[in-house]
């Protein structure tokens, strides 16, 4: 049981059914009943207990206190950041940016350090859906590539997915890579998993964002046979592609800043980790810089910004590397990554200032070391922060949040 503000007792049990992302370990590993609410949101039907506690305190993302080392700052830990992309022309073309971890997921299945790439698909039944694979050859990896913008839980069913005797490489968004690792810390469990692959993730939209996507494309749902949210340039463009074959496009940043990310889970909006901290290897977009600072969007050749976070993220990029399969080049300028990727620093640094405002709002708020959320309000404006206070605290007046 944690003290929370205001004088209320705030259980970490209370703390994930208020904030449970869908990750699926309760499922997987309490064999908790999964049901989704009307946004489409996955959550467990889980009882309290002694038992459940102890998990959902050491393995729920929700409940991680983003204690960090001294060494890291509000980029997380890292050996060593790059520039980098995939070598081969048209993954680098079909990616959602540079397709690197779809060049690292590749080079791992056919230099045989692993057997599977456990890994979110489109559901070819419904495609604002998504299915967990287990990927073993090449074609099913590039069948995965690019960005699903869309629900996604993909340790539901991790104990099907992995078999003794083999080993494994997962690829999810940062809230999946941490709970995953933390399971692994927690009970030993999963040792064939040996690879943990993130993005950089600003939200998980609902079902709903989804469907009024489509409606604004002008695409009706049961006549959607596939949906790619970016690709094919970079960023290249939202497309929807009927059963007859037409196709229906929108611009990317039209179709994330107006539509999709207008709607997404509750607990994206108090993320702390949205760069893949507990990965080996994270990505996100490496956009140039206009001559107004801003992150330019017209069509480039794809570019990741790369952090291995370990020693073995970082060997396996060598090897990577050595074989032609990406191409790097160190990451000289990490001041601009303030620019490249605002939001992530922006959200990282008004983090206390939203804690306040859930606070006086009288809503649950994560457990977050406070000497972690001071050290990040120090690198953004009082004004930054007080906007981001006061703008919060009218959207959960206003039953908006």
């Amino acid at each position: 049981m944690k003290s929370g503000d205001k004088g209320e007792n705030v259980k970490e049990f209370d703390l994930c059914k208020e904030y449970c992302i869908g990750c699926g370990l309760c499922k997987s590993e309490l064999h908790a009943e999964m049901n989704q609410n009307d946004n489409g949101f996955w959550y467990p039907e889980l009882e309290e207990s002694e038992k459940t506690n102890v998990f959902l305190k050491a393995v729920c993302p929700v409940t991680d206190s983003f204690k960090k080392s001294k060494a890291s700052g509000i980029w997380g830990d890292s050996v060593a950041i790059y520039a980098g992309h995939s070598a081969n022309k048209d993954i680098r073309t079909k990616s959602s940016s540079g397709g690197f971890l779809t060049g690292i997921a590749l080079f791992l299945l056919e230099s045989k350090k692993v057997d599977g790439i456990i890994q979110i698909a489109q559901n070819i039944q419904n495609p604002i859906e998504t299915v967990v694979r287990v990927s073993t050859t090449r074609e099913q990896v590039l069948e995965c590539c690019g960005s699903r913008y869309s629900i996604s839980s993909p340790w539901l069913r991790l104990s099907e997915c992995v078999e003794k005797g083999k080993k494994y490489a997962a690829i999810g968004k940062p809230c999946d890579i941490r709970a995953l690792k933390r399971l692994k810390e927690y009970n030993n469990s999963y040792e064939e998993i040996i690879y943990l692959l993130s993005f950089f993730c600003a939200g998980l939209p609902s079902n709903n964002a989804n469907k009024k996507l489509l409606t604004e494309l002008g695409c009706v749902l049961e006549e959607c046979k596939t949906l790619t949210y970016r690709g094919n340039g970079w960023p290249g463009y939202t497309t929807a592609v009927d059963k007859a074959g037409v196709e229906y496009k929108m611009e990317y940043s039209r179709a994330w800043g107006k539509i999709l990310g207008r709607e997404i889970h509750p607990y994206c909006r108090i993320c702390l980790d949205g760069i893949g901290e507990s990965a080996d290897i994270a990505c996100g977009d490496g956009w140039y810089i206009t001559k107004d600072n801003e992150p330019d969007f017209t069509e480039h050749d794809g570019r990741n910004v790369v952090f291995s976070r370990t020693q073995k993220g970082e060997q396996l990029i060598r090897e990577a590397v050595e074989h032609g399969i990406i191409e790097i080049e160190p990451w000289e300028d990490i001041e601009v990554l303030k620019k490249i990727q605002k939001y992530q620093y922006t959200r990282k640094a008004t983090m206390g200032a939203k804690r306040w405002a859930y606070v006086f709002g009288g809503k649950k708020f994560p457990f977050y070391d406070r000497s972690v959320l001071k050290e990040y309000s120090g690198m953004i404006s009082l004004k930054a922060r007080m906007r981001v206070f006061a703008g919060t605290l009218k959207r959960i007046v206003q039953k908006r949040i």
